[in-house]
C-alpha cells in the first residue's frame, strides 16, 4: 500500500494503492455492481469507493490478488 501527494500540472491531489495477496477476483464487473458481494457485506465497497474519488482502477484476477488505485483531486 502507497500514498503519495500526485499533480498533473494545473491541479493537486493525492493517490493511494491499496494491494493484497489474496485469491483475486474473477469476475471485476459482477464485483463492481452495486450490491453484489462474495460474503456477507453490503456489496457497496468497490462500487462505493468507485463514486466517492475522481479516478479509480483495479487491477486483479483469480490466483493473482488484486490491487486497487484510487486518486482525488483538490477541489
Amino acid at each position: 500500500m502507497g500514498t503519495a501527494l500526485v499533480t498533473d500540472g494545473l491541479r493537486r491531489g493525492v493517490r493511494v494503492v491499496f494491494e493484497d495477496a489474496g485469491p483475486g477476483i474473477p469476475d471485476l464487473d459482477l464485483a463492481l455492481t452495486d450490491g453484489w458481494t462474495s460474503g456477507s457485506g453490503l456489496g457497496l465497497g468497490l462500487s462505493g469507493s468507485r463514486r466517492l474519488v475522481d479516478e479509480f482502477a483495479i487491477d486483479s484476477g483469480p490466483g493473482r490478488g488484486t490491487t486497487v488505485t484510487i486518486v482525488k483531486w483538490a477541489r
